[in-house]
């Protein structure tokens, strides 16, 4: 048995617990899973370093701790911190977002209730109850094809409803 096989055996055999120890550190599995893979890659790298007949618990234990506190270090590098200001700005951006979608909801509503009661039938039919071309078709004695030439045209009617200069057309 090579000196690698003999590591690659003390590493195998240590894992649930070094995964253990990492998790107690972190209180997140996703978290100590990630810790432990990196933990496995620098144990590997610096494998000519232990001295076989050492202890190997205190010796991964060692690195899996200081890969737990790199692992704490990027977290808090990496977390996005805002200003009041940001955060204002950001939560305004979501307020108007969400007026402009009201509105555009609300004259679409507008919009579809002028529709004739058949093409009502027909958005119903696809959008709400999800029928297939072929089943609106059935049901109301028409081909496939002709439902879907009615949908393009009922997508386009309610477009230019949206959109109309009578409702101020403006970007909305």
């Amino acid at each position: 048995m090579t000196q690698d096989d003999s590591f690659l055996e003390r590493m195998t055999a240590f894992q649930g617990r070094l995964y253990g120890f990492v998790l107690s550190l972190l209180g997140d599995a996703d978290q100590a899973n990630e810790v432990l893979q990196e933990t496995n890659l620098v144990l590997w790298k610096k494998s000519d370093e232990f001295q076989p007949g050492s202890d190997f618990k205190a010796w991964s234990f060692r690195v899996a701790h200081f890969q737990v506190m790199a692992f704490r270090q990027r977290q808090v590098r990496d977390r996005l911190v805002f200003d009041e200001q940001a955060l204002e700005k950001v939560y305004r951006e979501a307020m108007d977002v969400d007026t402009v979608f009201e509105q555009k909801k609300e004259r679409l509503d507008e919009c579809v209730e002028s529709l004739s009661t058949g093409s009502q039938e027909v958005l119903t039919r696809f959008y709400v109850k999800g029928e297939s071309l072929r089943e609106i078709g059935a049901v109301l004695n028409r081909k496939a094809n002709s439902v879907g030439q009615t949908l393009f045209r009922i997508r386009k009617a309610l477009i230019e409803c949206v959109s109309d200069e009578k409702w101020g057309n403006d970007g909305i």
